[in-house]
């Protein structure tokens, strides 16, 4: 009965209120006009829009004309914008989801859906779906089901959909949205919604996550012999569900993440010249005791040697570098002793004659 363009019924105005009587359906919109926006188009995926909105399709925005946007302007809507979408064919039994609006560039007559969105509302393309401006609760709570176990191989799940909801702007009860991770599709089934058990809005608003298990997924059996799963009347403990294994996968991330964390003021520090910087000070009395046997300095062998407390006698500073006592101390008079002064022979370059 419907072609492929809308242009095919000669109205052009599901999409634009352009011309085209049909009896009740405008004397519905006329009771309406001051009201809700309330209009019928011809649905089409993503992918055929003009302009190649591929990255829409993960995502729960779509796309309208023109005369969409100059209908609302002169309404009074509820900000931000947000649609019930409805399809009233009997194949589908009354199908409906809630939707954002992306941009206003589809073709007059036409609006462009997520795959997700139309196998959901089970249209198909070029089908007619009636669009209703709506205003839904913010949403504080959300339950979801993966529709694979492949969804458990996501490192940290909270940042992914963090990152994927920030496409959507709503949320109904009975979806089976689609996201994109890693060059791979989810699909993720919204179970419960609250306040309101229809649909919620999730933009700018705080929303608590919880999950049901994935389909398909098995929970992990207790084995008798095992104490650790077992309870003080030995009775085994319940398996953990899903939304454990990933709280505790998180933990265990954040804790690597703690462990492997840069800590400022750690570390050896490096000289620019050739010089090795001792990484702790020596004894000095050990130090003087291998220079008078004629070894090598400490400073020679500091990687080989192993650091040694420092004994030196009381009052007495000790800097990393040799002791230079001060002139007229004790320990310059011992020096003085222990060599003297002034040993040798003289030599001159022309001796003197005697005088007779």
């Amino acid at each position: 009965m419907y072609g492929d363009d809308i242009d095919d019924f000669g109205y052009g105005g599901f999409g634009g209120g352009g011309g085209g009587n049909f009896g009740y359906g405008s004397m519905r919109r006329q009771h309406h006009q001051r009201r809700q926006f309330r209009e019928y188009y011809r649905a089409y995926p993503v992918r055929e829009h003009p302009d190649g909105k591929f990255d829409a399709n993960f995502g729960g925005k779509i796309f309208m004309p023109a005369s969409a946007l100059d209908t609302l302007s002169r309404l009074e809507v509820v900000y931000p914008m947000l649609f019930q979408l409805y399809n009233a064919s009997p194949e589908s039994g009354g199908k409906l989801t809630h939707c954002g609006v992306l941009e206003f560039t589809a073709e007059e007559g036409r609006v462009y859906l997520p795959e997700w969105m139309m196998e959901t509302l089970m249209l198909k393309r070029g089908a007619l779906v009636e669009a209703v401006n709506v205003s839904l609760q913010l949403g504080t709570f959300v339950k979801l089901q993966p529709q694979s176990t492949d969804f458990l191989d996501i490192t940290d799940h909270r940042a992914v959909l963090e990152n994927a909801l920030r496409n959507f702007a709503t949320l109904t009860v009975g979806d089976i949205f689609s996201i994109d991770y890693n060059s791979r599709e989810y699909k993720i089934a919204v179970l419960e919604t609250k306040p309101s058990a229809e649909g919620i809005t999730i933009l700018e608003t705080d929303l608590s996550v919880d999950f049901a298990p994935p389909v398909g997924y098995v929970e992990p059996t207790t084995r008798p012999g095992n104490g650790s799963a077992m309870s003080s009347q030995g009775s085994s403990r319940p398996a953990s569900s899903m939304a454990n294994d990933i709280r505790k996968r998180e933990e265990r991330i954040k804790e690597e993440m703690q462990k492997n964390r840069f800590m400022p003021f750690e570390g050896s520090g490096l000289r620019l010249s050739s010089k090795v910087k001792a990484d702790s000070i020596r004894s000095y009395a050990s130090t003087s005791d291998a220079q008078d046997k004629g070894e090598e300095t400490a400073a020679t062998h500091a990687d080989n040697e192993t650091p040694v407390p420092l004994d030196v006698p009381i009052g007495t500073l000790f800097f990393g570098y040799d002791l230079v006592p001060a002139p007229g101390s004790e320990l310059d008079s011992v020096k003085d002793e222990k060599q003297p002064k002034f040993s040798g022979e003289g030599n001159v370059l022309r001796a003197r004659r005697k005088r007779k």
